[in-house]
């Protein structure tokens, strides 16, 4: 029998289990960041990969630049979507801003950043 627990609940279909997670998170810093690097990061979605680019600034809560098709993506899984932020509190992850308000935004683990500049 099998003792796991589901502390996922509905989120299992887009981000999967606790051990999927950390079997696929595989966050390879070439460089550290520094304000005004240029940074490229992954997540996957329900629906996909999602790619996106931001320059690191000293608020530590960059907007980043989708790419058109992860724009489709995520306009797909949300249709409030609005943009796209680095979280300030945990750099690894991404938090999806919507147009309506609702209680928390959806986030998205980070598994490929990649600093480019």
């Amino acid at each position: 029998m099998d003792s796991t627990i589901d502390i996922l609940g509905d989120q299992e279909e887009t981000l999967g289990t606790a051990e999927d997670l950390r079997e696929e998170i595989a966050v390879e810093v070439v460089q550290h960041e520094v304000v005004g690097s240029h940074v490229k990061i992954e997540f996957e979605t329900s629906k996909g990969l999602c790619t996106g680019y931001y320059f690191v600034n000293e608020l530590g809560h960059e907007e980043l630049n989708m790419e058109p098709d992860s724009v489709i993506i995520l306009t797909n899984l949300f249709p409030d979507y609005y943009g796209a932020y680095i979280n300030p509190l945990n750099r690894d992850w991404v938090d999806i801003d919507l147009s309506v308000k609702y209680d928390g935004c959806p986030e998205y683990k980070i598994y490929n950043r990649h600093v480019v500049l």
